[in-house]
């Protein structure tokens, strides 16, 4: 299965029965929990980046 890679955002391969996400490109490999936590942050980062942008410009 393919997943998006937290390091350099290329596709990264999702091994469903050893529970690992490996990147060929980059080399980050991580159990899927530490993925989902790495992706969250992620996640929340860009929302909070667009929101200070977003109040600095306003309407």
């Amino acid at each position: 299965m393919d997943a998006r890679c937290v390091n350099c955002n290329r596709k990264a391969d999702f091994d469903i029965d050893k529970s690992k996400v490996t990147c060929k490109e980059c080399g980050l490999e991580l159990d899927y929990e530490e993925y989902i936590e790495r992706m969250k942050e992620k996640a929340v980062t860009m929302a909070d980046d667009f929101q200070s942008t977003w109040d600095k410009r306003g309407f």
